[in-house]
């Protein structure tokens, strides 16, 4: 796909936000294209930068994590890793370089729809994906530590995740072991969307959905902790 003239304009001024300047406008533009702009030829949206972008990023934030914290167990460092790369960290992030702004859906969707946390997460990993492409594994690093760099200093004790959360809050008050079932996986095999069920037998059930049955698990487990946490339980 080609790149107008008003949009490379238009993306150069995005350069500043995220501190790398492209060389290839072809990458940059295709990760932030959704798929509803071009609905003919599905493959010209970020979903395949999408799912390069999500390996890097999770490579990317392992090796600093493993830098950065030499002497923390493997469990320590997966709940510094799940909580860095989450969805709400990537939203976070996201609008931190106002990548909202520059993203590309169809007519008939931006008049009905606005964009959503889903498509800023995808489209962040995407535009990772796409800063790859362009250049190499040291530059997307580099990009990235500095992007996280907030997160990852901030995290003075490695977070529990909510799912540790909700087993904790049970076991403490004497509840039920929260039950995790998968509902459905949909989607194609590079793009799954997993729906899951969480419940605690005589108290409270839930719904979650992710691009993984672990995610999904994440979001149902913490809708019950917000929950839990609101009303003071």
């Amino acid at each position: 796909m080609k790149t107008s003239k008003d949009r490379e304009i238009n993306l150069k001024f995005f350069f500043s936000n995220i501190n790398y300047k492209f060389k290839n406008f072809k990458f940059l533009n295709l990760s932030l294209i959704h798929s509803s702009y071009d609905e003919k030829n599905k493959i010209l949206n970020y979903e395949r930068l999408e799912f390069l972008g999500d390996r890097v990023l999770g490579l990317v934030i392992s090796e600093l994590l493993f830098e950065k914290f030499p002497l923390e167990k493997e469990g320590e460092l997966s709940k510094r890793f799940s909580n860095l790369v989450s969805k709400k960290t990537l939203v976070k992030i996201s609008y931190d370089i106002n990548l909202s702004d520059f993203i590309l859906t169809s007519k008939s969707y931006s008049q009905k729809y606005k964009i959503t946390d889903s498509m800023l997460a995808d489209s962040l990993e995407a535009l990772i994906g796409a800063i790859f492409l362009d250049s190499n594994y040291k530059k997307v690093k580099e990009v990235v530590k500095s992007l996280w760099k907030e997160k990852i200093n901030t995290q003075i004790q490695p977070p529990n995740n909510p799912k540790s959360q909700l087993q904790e809050w049970c076991l403490t008050n004497k509840k039920n072991l929260p039950k995790y079932s998968l509902i459905y996986k949909k989607g194609p095999d590079h793009l799954p969307h997993f729906k899951v069920k969480v419940e605690i037998k005589n108290f409270f059930t839930t719904y979650g959905s992710g691009r993984t049955k672990r995610e999904a698990e994440l979001v149902a487990a913490e809708k019950i902790v917000t929950k839990i946490n609101e009303k003071s339980i």
